[in-house]
């Protein structure tokens, strides 16, 4: 498995354009919109185009992160630290990461890609690489985890929820790795500290989500 970091504003504006008629966990993206722009602009595809070249595409710095990024993730710790943690191998093929300049980073399992959002200070871009722990650790349990879930009676939503809450485990690793923690969706913090308790006492993911199956911790 590696990562391929790419610099596309076709797919930025998609993001954009796709996340301001989105609800996902209790968070409306489109009150994430800068104050200098419109929800009609961004249904603008040329005014949009414009707004993103000028504001963020023009200034180098999508380069700069795209750089920083190559520099700076260990695609093989990383790798090996999610397949430790959910007890499964990544497929060999490549993941795609689409930089985008909006405050919502959706992803795409099965055409293998996930969005990251520019940070601009290096100061605090490690944030990016506890963003890619987080999306990475989604394609494992979709890839392994999601129909076990499904036979087990959960209803997508709940999966989703159970897959969101269940980064909490990311954070001892994060912490190892000198990195910032996965905080979660403020909805979530109940089920995360739920998790969080079977985990210390069950660390083999197959067995912990037996657990939580079994608790009905997501009903």
């Amino acid at each position: 498995m590696k990562l391929e970091f790419i610099e596309d504003i076709k797919n930025d504006i998609a993001n954009w354009r796709n996340s301001i008629i989105a609800n996902s966990y209790g968070v409306d993206w489109k009150k994430f919109l800068p104050e200098d722009i419109s929800i009609k602009n961004v249904r603008d595809n040329e005014y949009l185009k414009n707004y993103l070249k000028r504001k963020f595409y023009q200034s180098g710095k999508i380069p700069e992160f795209k750089d920083w990024l190559e520099q700076n993730v260990n695609f093989s710790q990383t790798q090996t630290d999610l397949e430790t943690l959910m007890g499964k191998k990544f497929p060999p093929e490549n993941i795609k990461v689409f930089i985008t300049t909006f405050q919502r980073a959706p992803y795409n399992v099965k055409q293998n890609f996930f969005y990251l959002i520019l940070i601009w200070c290096e100061s605090k871009r490690k944030k990016s690489i506890t963003g890619i722990y987080h999306e990475l650790m989604h394609f494992l349990f979709h890839i392994y985890y999601w129909d076990i879930c499904r036979k087990a009676g959960l209803s997508d939503i709940q999966i989703h929820i159970l897959k969101e809450s269940s980064t909490v485990l990311l954070n001892p690793i994060l912490k190892k790795r000198g990195l910032p923690i996965d905080s979660g969706y403020t909805k979530h913090q109940r089920i995360r500290a739920k998790l969080k308790k079977i985990w210390d006492k069950e660390k083999n993911f197959e067995l912990f989500l037996k657990k939580v199956l079994k608790f009905k911790i997501v009903s």
